[in-house]
């Protein structure tokens, strides 16, 4: 009978050591669950922003070669400040 409870108590004792080694692990650790996970999440955001800037690098690279050309320069112009040749009437319509 007594080796019986040996063995319970010898079990409870390892439960109890494993639950506080995943506690430490998983919130006291300097390196903890909950900074990995703030971590992951700013990682995500950061990649956001990466694939959002070279989208924009890419349409800024093919605008600046289409305003090397002069019929887009002068299209760009119009549309976009309103230039006008002489003796033109512009009309903005909003």
């Amino acid at each position: 009978m007594t080796s019986l409870r040996k063995i319970y108590r010898d079990r409870r004792f390892w439960w109890g050591a494993i639950i506080l080694l995943i506690l430490l692990v998983a919130v006291l650790d300097r390196n903890n669950l909950i900074e990995r996970g703030k971590l992951l999440s700013r990682i995500h955001e950061l990649e956001a922003q990466r694939d959002y800037y070279r989208q924009r690098i890419t349409e800024d690279s093919t605008l600046l070669e289409n305003l090397k050309q002069t019929e887009f320069l002068e299209k760009y112009a119009r549309e976009h400040f309103f230039f006008r040749k002489d003796g033109e009437t512009v009309y903005v319509v909003k």
